[in-house]
């Protein structure tokens, strides 16, 4: 049997499937396709992760990322045959040895930022060059999550056979369906919602909403800039005690169903990684029309598509505009979401997502039996 290394930064699938065994939800999206690998008929060999040993803290200082997995990974080389890395900052290390032709494995990973060098000091910059031809040249695989962030890669330098764009990524339908079949209300729609901490602009949201008479709901990280929210108006409520766990994405599907839309407000600053995706997704999934700061690696226009605004960086009066136009046209702002979730349906979820993964997984796995089958040949049993 063909063993796929699991390279996870957070929980591994055992984890995750002994939660959903208990009775938990958990979004396949956040497991990458790990679930489908092991449904289709793989083994999963999961890697052991412990952020406080001494090399991940050693790792951190010489910035290489969960060093302690990764020389997991070279010891017990021989357990696997294929290692799926979605975050690829955490092989860094076994795609410098591939580069440097002292490693075999192939390895497949998810770009999920360009990789393209825009530091201003000569020194980092060097080193992000650096860093991107060992990404390139040591990664057999890499899996753009979005198609203008892999031509955009591919503009600054060609990128090699093998590497390519996922034409599907989104959310997982089950996930939310599971949640929506079992309302017995319909959602209230008295408020625009905002989650996710990663490059977001609140501040720019939370002073356009001081002057429109409706509600904001923000579900954000713990570590909130204190000067934000002091800003606070009587129509805005910020949730920042949601523990990150296994349960806290299913604990905001209720507040994703009852939002008359969802507003992805994005540090403009921030070009070289298509950053919201999954907030935008579980929004669409939802059947919400989203209003989101522009980014220009996201999948496809959300003004074309009918399915939201596109908001540019810092545009308080554009934030405005936006939502004032969705509270006063509910009946325009369902026809929205519903365009947002047929895209879903029939385009962008997970479990054609997981398709593009399987794929390249099975690619590997015929070369290695490819492989297997030569060396057979080669190496003849004696006859006794």
């Amino acid at each position: 049997m063909t063993n796929i290394a699991q390279v996870l930064r957070f929980y591994s699938l055992n984890e995750i499937m002994d939660f959903k065994d208990q009775g938990g939800e958990y979004p396949g999206h956040n497991m990458w396709g790990y679930d489908q690998i092991k449904e289709y008929g793989y083994y999963i060999n999961e890697i052991n992760f412990n952020k406080e040993s001494f090399f991940n803290k050693l790792g951190k200082k010489i910035k290489i990322l969960n060093l302690q997995q990764q020389l997991n990974l070279l010891r017990d080389s021989n357990n696997y045959n294929i290692i799926y890395s979605p975050f690829i900052e955490d092989v860094f290390l076994l795609a410098l040895l591939k580069t440097l032709g002292l490693y075999n494995k192939p390895i497949i990973g998810m770009g999920i930022d360009d990789h393209t060098p825009y530091k201003k000091n000569i020194f980092k910059k060097l080193r992000q060059k650096i860093v991107r031809y060992i990404y390139i040249h040591g990664i057999d695989n890499l899996l753009y999550i979005t198609e203008k962030t892999y031509l955009k890669s591919n503009e600054y330098s060609k990128l090699k056979n093998g590497h390519s764009f996922s034409r599907s990524w989104g959310a997982d339908l089950d996930f939310i369906n599971s949640f929506i079949d079992k309302q017995t209300e319909p959602p209230t729609l008295d408020y625009i919602y905002s989650t996710g901490g990663s490059g977001r602009d609140y501040k720019t949201l939370i002073e356009a909403f001081a002057e429109i008479n409706f509600n904001l709901r923000i579900t954000t990280k713990r570590d909130m800039e204190q000067s934000i929210t002091k800003q606070l108006t009587p129509n805005i409520s910020i949730n920042n005690t949601i523990k990150p766990g296994l349960d806290s994405v299913s604990i905001m599907r209720k507040e994703y169903y009852d939002a008359l839309a969802v507003a992805i407000p994005l540090n403009g600053a921030i070009q070289n990684a298509p950053i919201g995706l999954t907030v935008i997704w579980e929004a669409l999934a939802m059947g919400k029309p989203i209003i989101c700061t522009k980014n220009q690696l996201h999948q496809f226009d959300y003004e074309k598509e009918k399915v939201g605004f596109i908001i540019n960086d810092k545009d308080i009066e554009g934030w405005k505009q936006c939502i004032k136009y969705l509270i006063n046209n509910p009946d325009e702002a369902k026809e929205m979401g519903a365009r947002g979730r047929y895209l879903c349906e029939k385009k962008y979820n997970y479990k054609l997502f997981s398709k593009e993964i399987i794929e390249r997984v099975n690619y590997w796995n015929h070369q290695h039996d490819i492989e297997y089958k030569t060396l057979k040949r080669k190496f003849k049993q004696p006859t006794l």
